[in-house]
């Protein structure tokens, strides 16, 4: 009985991550690379050419014209709802973990945990099956994370990451292609529900999430 080949997209920001996942794909018979790019751009962009099963996407990828973390898997679920999602992340902090989990993640591998866990998850996603490595599944249960965090709704989430990532509620209303009001509404209730009131505070609450602030425009 022959299994089908999965095809799978690799996109990493960082090389070297980039041909371990790779290597660990080659690897394995029943899994075939179709791509390993460094931003969202150049994934897009290849999911657009090739047909493509699964994808392994790490969550901190800055550059790239669709962002990455929520704001990526947003785009790809709307825009790719065939695909299968799997996010790797070298971030580590339970409530981050829990919001993403939240929003509909199945499949998050840690960085801090053998790749041999790549075919295993890219094979759980395909049987759509939840795979979580070993670091990640000791965080998701962990209860001294904030658990408003979980409660955020996916937009709420987008709108509080681009705006501590440097983005004014003007600058997001137009990259999203949403009213200013909506925007300033979202923001609001997210703050509201993990009990934040100043903007200064959500900038001290994001960063003990793993969530960058803002950064130099040097790129």
């Amino acid at each position: 009985m022959s299994h089908p080949i999965i095809r799978v997209a690799i996109a990493d920001d960082h090389p070297v991550i980039r041909m371990g996942v790779e290597a660990a794909i080659d690897q394995t018979p029943t899994l075939s690379c179709i791509g390993a790019v460094g931003d969202s751009s150049a994934l897009v962009a290849l999911l657009n050419q090739s047909e493509c099963d699964v994808v392994v996407t790490d969550y901190a990828m800055p550059g790239g014209a669709f962002g990455d973390g929520l704001q990526l898997l947003e785009y790809l679920r709307t825009h790719f709802p065939h695909l299968r999602l799997i996010v790797m992340t070298g971030l580590d902090q339970p409530a981050m973990i829990q919001a993403l989990h939240a929003s509909g993640i199945d499949h998050i591998l840690s960085k801090a945990d053998d790749a041999s866990h790549v075919p295993a998850a890219v094979a759980a996603a395909w049987a759509n099956r939840r795979y979580l490595s070993p670091s990640i599944a000791q965080l998701l249960p962990a209860r001294g994370a904030p658990r408003a965090i979980a409660s955020l709704s996916p937009r709420e989430q987008e709108v509080l990451a681009l705006f501590v990532s440097g983005l004014s509620v003007n600058e997001i209303a137009a990259r999203l292609d949403r009213r200013k009001q909506t925007i300033s509404s979202q923001k609001t209730a997210g703050m509201a529900k993990l009990g934040i009131e100043k903007d200064a505070d959500l900038f001290k609450f994001a960063s003990e999430l793993g969530l960058r602030g803002p950064r130099p425009d040097t790129e």
